[in-house]
């Protein structure tokens, strides 16, 4: 196996464990959502309006969580799926850094915190979906 081999099965790895790590919180934000979204208040320091919103928003965060799924299976293959996931990621760092910027400062770290992480992950995800080398005249899914 020459070293260009094991440096992308290397990136390809942190790119597969980045992908776990969005599933299980979009998943857990989802089923929170869902089921209990008196909790996201204290658990998340996510603000809670509406109940019945944050219930309509919940499915849509179970879908984020199974493209990061079905990504998860082969992003070599799902490039496509990983420019949703560095937007997923995105949003999450720029939604909060939004309200940061108007002053809204979150009572606890929960919200401030993740964002360098989820910034490393939308670049992460992006470069990964970018790389040189694919089949650009083959469709998405046979990649």
């Amino acid at each position: 196996m020459n070293a260009t081999a094991t440096k992308r099965d290397v990136f390809t790895l942190i790119v597969r464990i980045s992908l776990a790590i969005g599933f299980l919180i979009d998943f857990y934000v989802g089923l929170l959502a869902l089921f209990a979204p008196q909790l996201m208040t204290p658990l998340l320091d996510i603000p809670v309006r509406d109940p019945l919103l944050a219930q309509f928003a919940g499915p849509e965060f179970i879908v984020a969580s199974l493209i990061y799924a079905i990504a998860f299976r082969d992003p070599a293959r799902f490039r496509i799926l990983l420019w949703l996931c560095a937007l997923d990621q995105a949003f999450a760092v720029v939604m909060p850094s939004l309200a940061l910027a108007h002053g809204a400062v979150p009572a606890s770290w929960k919200i401030i915190a993740p964002i360098p992480v989820q910034a490393l992950f939308a670049i992460l995800f992006a470069v990964y979906a970018a790389r040189p080398g694919r089949n650009r005249s083959a469709t998405p899914f046979m990649q």
